[in-house]
């Protein structure tokens, strides 16, 4: 039996996932960021090979797409870390979806292949640059700043997103966030939501973003980038 790279597949189509189209969600596993308020944490550390059978994703994408769902969002985890990521990208273009990609910007030699192949890219800009290390553990910023410049420049849609966090993300923060993506036509701002399941205890009791935080932070933003949205009930 075959074995794709999809770890699994949201049951239900999207709504929210693909900016003007109704998508359908594949998850890939594995993550190199170690963030405490993941809402994917059983996705992240290494990569899992022991997908679906392409028989059942086939299947899934069939039930779909007679079901009048036009796009396909290839998350994770961190999909560029997949070796099957191309496969999985090429299948579902096969099979007639929209493609939309979701990284957190850490590969940049592979999101340039993957580029040309996908019509919409969204990339975590989860904190300033230089909170990367301790709050992601990641200390690539070089790569996190070719990225940006990669799907500023050559990515068909796009927008660069940011959970805002009150405890760790203060106005300088953000404005080191507009520096970092200046000149990007869309920044999305969403809310903190705690959840039970998070990894770091911690922020399991943080509260939810207030809306005048996302509003101010809003604010902030503006002169740095084409367009901000709030995303969610704000």
């Amino acid at each position: 039996m075959s074995l794709s790279p999809v770890y699994g597949v949201l049951q239900n189509a999207s709504m929210v996932d693909f900016p003007g189209k109704l998508a359908a969600v594949f998850f890939l596993t594995g993550c190199n960021f170690t963030c405490g308020f993941c809402h994917n944490a059983a996705l992240m550390g290494r990569v899992d090979a022991a997908g679906l059978p392409w028989t059942e994703v086939e299947q899934i994408c069939r039930k779909f797409r007679d079901n009048w769902v036009e796009g396909a969002v290839v998350t994770g985890g961190e999909p560029t870390l997949n070796p099957g990521v191309f496969q999985v990208v090429e299948k579902l273009r096969e099979w007639g979806f929209s493609i939309k990609l979701d990284t957190n910007g850490s590969r940049p030699r592979i999101l340039e292949k993957l580029l040309p192949q996908v019509d919409y890219v969204a990339m975590d800009v989860k904190f300033a640059p230089a909170d990367y290390p301790a709050r992601a553990g990641f200390a690539d910023v070089a790569a996190l700043t070719e990225s940006i410049r990669l799907i500023r420049e050559q990515a068909k849609a796009y927008e660069f997103r940011t959970t805002v966090i009150e405890a760790w993300h203060d106005a300088d923060a953000m404005r080191a966030i507009g520096e970092w993506v200046r000149g990007a036509k869309l920044h999305v701002l969403q809310a903190f939501v705690p959840r039970a399941e998070l990894p770091d205890p911690a922020c399991r009791a943080m509260p939810e973003t207030r809306a005048e935080t996302l509003h101010a932070y809003a604010d902030l933003l503006r002169p740095y980038v084409g367009r901000v949205e709030i995303r969610g009930e704000f």
